[in-house]
């Protein structure tokens, strides 16, 4: 057995210093000016350096960057006093790596205690600080749900001190101007010179929305008028949906003269490209630390850039919501369109403060029916005269059947006169089935594109006007139905009251001219055997008059049952045509009477205009036949508009009646006076009763005995 030494063995220096080296530790000596003396081997490895001589001698504090660099030469200050000090901090290997260090500065004293070194030693901690930060990121996780996706990203990126930076500097706000400037601000200073851009797409090209602050003044000028998409940086980025870089001879082609090393990052919404951030740097070529940097900010950009979208569309969505409810309440106790129309344009009046016109297609124009006041008087010419269905951005609304944004409205483009000093337009299509039927458009003076707000507002306000018209249109049918259901009610009373009447004439009034007949055809028959000429020829002259008198009841009575079959075609109807023909018709039939019909000018009504011609030509006849006594027959139409309904009266100066007698004068064979003196059979006024009920209306008439009569009836307004 070897024995055991009776004192500790001595190592030489040699071993000593294979002991240092193959610790993973950095371990340094430095001279009192902190400049690096000495580097274990195992430190070397450690912070990615292959030949010593590319750190000898420079600065340790050189290493370090930030606050991580104020506490090295607080340390440092610390060892030359005498004292150890213990820290921890960020900072990249020379290979560019980030990493998290424990740091120890510790004083190395000669043998009569003055300090002559230092000895600073370095340990890796980056596992330890990721798995810190992950922990930090995951408790946020808890703290906010919303950001979900991001803290997830964090947790795997916080490794990055630029990226750490960026997402602290942007976690409070969702302004894209402020996160691309903070973007940029990072790059330029993580990045040592390196200026950026981030560019928004807009169609085929980028055009910018922040520079760098240091950006040239040349390369902001020369980038104003975009970047093409087909830019082959540009289109791999789009195409790899990340960061492309380049450098050399390609990134100077590719610049504009100022930088030779080129990176773009590209972002997409869904399968469009949305936007790109573009950094550039004078030198030929990025270094890997550069490229690292740049690449975690750009990721780091991008959930901020989701983060910015969620919160526009959320405040979009809100905003839409807001003028879908306030245009609901204002349109939810009308179905007349055109308040409907006037309430959609008040809504985006007040919420956007835009001149808004709302059109209806009028053949193959879009007519204004409803704009804002803030209209010029020479522009609401041109939209009250119409606008062509082939105009652009009409066109466009209707053929995809969406809301339509113009940023950049030109009036010689769109063919619509007057408007020059509109900057933008937007224009939502109201559809009916398959049919457009409406059109709201809005308009700013102010040049570009409409803000996300704007649009979410204007499409839901088009949307909303779109479901009120669709209920209207319902409504109104089933008013139209009801309608319908109530004349149909009203035809078969009046229809059932005709057949009370009916029957009573067959059994009356039909009866007494037969009577007459068989009755003188037996005096007749009588006065044959008598052989009484004249006798004969007198019972048969009364037998004639009977069957006369019979004819023209069966003839009467057909005339009625026309009235209630004719088919019924509404429209507008100028009353003033029809009541001249209703004189010239009772000047035929009264040629030997004066007739002055006095009429209100320009009055029309909704009506079958062959049924009404009946009605008029029924109610002047009456009012002629019964001022015949008089020199001349003085007649009155005159019209009495109100909200629902027109009503209709024809005044005469004859010989009127009893006013009690009013309920029972458009009953058919109704009459109060005798044949000889005013000769009829009684349906002209049962006539009149029948179409009119047909149209919906009702009747009425009002006289004094001596002094004349008005008859009149009442017709509904159709539904806006």
């Amino acid at each position: 057995m070897t024995p055991l030494p009776t004192h500790a063995p001595t190592l030489d220096l040699t071993e000593l210093q294979a002991i240092i080296d193959s610790s993973a530790d950095c371990i340094k000596v430095l001279d009192l000016n902190a400049r690096v003396i000495s580097m274990n081997a195992g430190g070397m490895d450690t912070m990615e350096i292959t030949d010593f001589s590319v750190c000898q001698h420079l600065l340790w504090p050189t290493f370090w960057e930030g606050e991580a660099r104020r506490q090295v030469e607080l340390a440092l200050e610390a060892a030359r006093g005498g004292q150890t000090t213990t820290f921890e901090g960020p900072a990249n290997t020379f290979a560019g790596t980030p990493k998290w260090w424990e740091v120890r500065v510790s004083p190395l004293r000669s043998p009569d205690g003055t300090v002559t070194r230092l000895l600073a030693s370095s340990r890796d901690i980056t596992a330890r600080k990721v798995a810190e930060q992950q922990l930090i990121q995951a408790q946020h996780q808890l703290r906010n749900h919303a950001q979900t996706l991001e803290v997830r990203v964090g947790q795997r990126e916080r490794a990055l001190e630029a990226f750490v930076r960026f997402t602290t500097q942007v976690a409070s706000t969702t302004d894209l101007h402020d996160i691309a400037m903070a973007a940029s601000d990072i790059i330029r200073d993580a990045v040592g010179g390196a200026t950026s851009g981030f560019y928004l797409v807009k169609g085929e090209r980028a055009y910018p929305l922040v520079f760098s602050s240091n950006t040239p003044a040349e390369v902001r000028a020369a980038r104003r008028a975009g970047v093409p998409l087909s830019m082959p940086l540009v289109a791999d980025a789009l195409a790899q949906r990340g960061t492309t870089f380049v450098g050399g001879e390609d990134g100077r082609l590719q610049s504009v003269g100022y930088a030779s090393a080129l990176s773009v990052t590209a972002y997409h919404h869904g399968d469009q490209p949305y936007a790109l951030f573009a950094t550039g740097t004078p030198r030929p070529e990025w270094t890997a630390q550069e490229q690292a940097t740049i690449d975690s900010v750009g990721r780091g950009l991008g959930l901020a850039l989701e983060r910015e979208l969620q919160a526009r569309q959320l405040q979009e969505r809100t905003a839409g919501l807001d003028a879908f409810v306030a245009f609901s309440e204002a349109s939810s106790t009308t179905t007349d369109i055109l308040a409907l129309a006037r309430e959609a344009v008040e809504v985006l009046e007040t919420t956007l403060q835009v001149s808004v016109a709302y059109y209806e297609l009028d053949g193959d124009l879009w007519k204004a029916r409803v704009w804002s006041g803030a209209f010029a008087p020479e522009v609401v010419a041109v939209l009250t005269a119409g606008i062509g269905m082939d105009a652009p951005s009409y066109a466009e609304a209707v053929q995809t059947r969406q809301a339509v944004f113009v940023p950049g409205w030109s009036a010689d483009d769109e063919g619509v006169e007057n408007t020059e000093e509109f900057g933008a337009g937007a224009f939502y299509p109201c559809f009916a089935g398959e049919s457009p039927r409406a059109l709201l458009a809005m308009g700013t003076q102010r040049a570009g594109d409409w803000t996300p707000r704007e649009e979410a507002v204007f499409k839901a306000v088009g949307r909303s006007l779109t479901l009120a018209l669709e209920r209207a249109a319902q409504t109104r049918e089933l008013t139209v139905q009801r309608d319908a259901l109530s004349v149909r009610t009203h035809e078969l009373i009046a229809a059932n009251e005709e057949l009370d009447a009916f029957t009573y004439s067959a059994s009356h009034d039909l009866r007494t001219p037969i009577r007459h007949v068989m009755g003188f055809a037996d005096l007749a028959r009588t006065a044959l055997i008598n052989n009484q000429p004249d006798k004969i020829a007198r019972n048969l002259d009364i037998i004639q008059q009977g069957a006369i008198r019979m004819n023209g009841l069966i003839d009467g009575m057909l005339m009625l049952s026309r009235a209630g079959r004719q088919d019924f075609h509404p429209r507008m109807v100028a009353l003033g045509p029809l009541i001249r023909q209703a004189q010239q018709d009772a000047q035929l039939e009264f040629p030997e009477q004066d007739i002055d019909v006095q009429v209100q000018a320009g009055v029309a009504v909704w009506g079958d205009e062959t049924l009404l011609q009946q009605v008029m030509s029924n109610l002047i006849s009456n009012a002629v036949k019964y001022s015949t006594g008089r020199d001349v027959s003085e007649v009155a139409v005159r019209v009495n508009e109100t909200e629902t309904e027109w009503m209709i009266t024809v005044q005469d100066n004859g010989v009127g009646f009893d006013s009690e007698y009013s309920g029972k004068l458009f009953g058919i064979f109704q009459r109060l006076h005798t044949q000889d003196a005013f000769p009829g059979v009684g349906v002209g006024l049962a006539t009149v009763r029948r179409i009119v009920l047909k149209h919906g209306g009702r009747v009425f008439a009002d006289g004094k005995v001596g002094q004349g009569a008005s008859f009149g009836l009442a017709l509904p307004k159709p539904l806006a």
